[in-house]
């Protein structure tokens, strides 16, 4: 027993050593993130963290120790990534970044799916900025720069958009909404253009694909692969050319001034985007019936199981789970659950508190409405 109580003594002599470098290591992460917010530097910074695991992993005497070891500084990094972001809000000029609500970021140009997805969701009052990227998205919310994000998340041909999954865990927002989006393709032209007039159509590759069959009954016509079906219309518009067409949305036909040539041109009627609202903060209302949460398991027999049969016993409807490999951690994932059900908040709090011992992470992406 005495052999016990000094190698227990040993412990926290290490300890307390851990805790003084761990404060200490957050004051660092928090002078970072001041010298961020002078150079305008985002707080997520992969390459450096990518880079910061493998140095550690070599640092170990012990490289058995290399999973565990990645798991310690995943789990740093996120605490200090918290830290940093905490600053960036509280040194925000309002003046510069902080964006009134009615602000609203979407990845792609004007005429974008995404683009109709923030005008359905907010109807047509929100100011819609456009961003490159997913990540310039979240990015955006995160620093103020707009109130809310409308991002891609599942589609019914294509599947989920396993980026934004991603995105979600390493970015402090939650959703807030989501809006369902029928895929419609439809043929547009510049004005005063007809069918007969048509030589060229420009549109996405998926685009193309999905109007192979309308496209099959006109084979004098050249199909052009672009990098976007928005940006198609948006060069077809510019051209000015009525033998030139494009593949997009009537909505993006609107935006570039485009005359409908054929609507509903694609081959399946079942090709719809749901796209989620993201903002900085949880909103909850009282007509909120959808909860999204992911969670990495416990390496315990039967975690998994367990989780389940908690939902199964709390009668949660789950109506999706997708799992993402983790990052420097073979074999091992990140689960994410979509619920829907009345009052599914309360139920869903109660939920993680049964299942937070059997997770070694644990996050509720957001409560909100279900999309429509």
């Amino acid at each position: 027993m005495a052999e016990l109580e000094e190698l227990r003594k040993e412990i926290d002599a290490v300890d307390g050593e851990i805790v003084r470098a761990f404060e200490k290591r957050i004051q660092i992460a928090e002078n970072v993130a001041r010298c961020k917010i002078e150079k305008g530097l985002p707080v997520l910074d992969r390459k450096r963290e990518a880079e910061l695991l493998k140095k550690r992993e070599e640092m170990l005497s012990n490289k058995e120790l290399a999973s565990d070891i990645d798991r310690l500084y995943e789990l740093l990094m996120s605490l200090s990534r918290a830290h940093q972001r905490r600053l960036v809000r509280e040194h925000t000029e309002p003046g510069r970044k902080c964006a009134g609500p009615g602000k609203v970021g979407y990845s792609g140009i004007r005429g974008a799916y995404a683009d109709m997805a923030q005008d359905l969701y907010f109807g047509g009052k929100a100011e819609a900025l456009s961003y490159e990227g997913f990540e310039e998205v979240f990015s955006a919310v995160e620093a103020g720069e707009a109130a809310f994000g409308v991002l891609p998340i599942e589609n019914s041909y294509a599947g989920s958009v396993l980026q934004v999954y991603d995105l979600l865990e390493q970015y402090d927002v939650s959703i807030v909404g989501e809006q369902l989006v029928h895929i419609d393709h439809a043929l547009l032209g510049v004005q005063g253009a007809e069918l007969s007039d048509i030589g060229e159509v420009y549109s996405h590759d998926q685009g193309l694909m999905q109007c192979a069959d309308f496209l099959d009954g006109y084979l004098d016509w050249k199909r052009i692969p672009y990098y976007n079906t928005a940006a198609s219309a948006e060069y077809v518009a510019k051209t000015g050319d009525v033998s030139k067409a494009a593949i997009a949305s009537v909505y993006a036909g609107k935006i570039y001034g485009l005359k409908t040539l054929k609507s509903a041109i694609n081959a399946s009627g079942e090709n719809t985007t749901r796209f989620i609202v993201i903002g900085p903060e949880k909103e909850r209302t009282g007509d909120a019936d959808k909860a999204s949460l992911s969670f990495v398991l416990e390496h315990k027999p039967g975690a998994l199981a367990h989780i389940l049969n908690v939902f199964a016993e709390r009668k949660l409807n789950m109506v999706k789970i997708e799992s993402r490999p983790l990052k420097h951690r073979n074999f091992e994932y990140r689960f994410y659950v979509d619920f829907v059900g009345p009052k599914i908040g309360m139920q869903i709090e109660k939920a993680i508190l049964e299942i937070e011992p059997y997770c070694t992470q644990l996050k509720l992406l957001g409560i909100y409405e279900n999309g429509c």
